[in-house]
């Protein structure tokens, strides 16, 4: 879950950097992607599941947005939790 904060709070400051009119990267597009999914199927107040199914949304999520190495996260975690394609 760290790993999965960390990067929302990278799609904030790419937040700011696009309303200040700055040219967005590929990685920020990624950011902006992921930001967007991570708040409305993880951060919305409607949202009420437990703690497992978030975890198992958080993956889902990370696998729609990122490869497996741009997550910062440990070659264990990826490959016991990475949802498969």
């Amino acid at each position: 879950m760290d790993a999965m904060i960390r990067l929302y709070a990278q799609y904030k400051d790419t937040l700011e950097k696009k309303s200040m009119g700055f040219n967005m990267s590929a990685w920020d597009e990624k950011l902006l992607k992921y930001g967007v999914m991570f708040e409305s199927q993880m951060m919305d107040l409607s949202v009420n599941i437990p703690l497992e199914k978030a975890l198992d949304n958080g993956w889902k999520i990370l696998s729609q947005c990122f490869e497996k190495q741009e997550t910062g996260l440990k070659s264990e975690l990826i490959e016991k939790f990475w949802p498969a394609k």
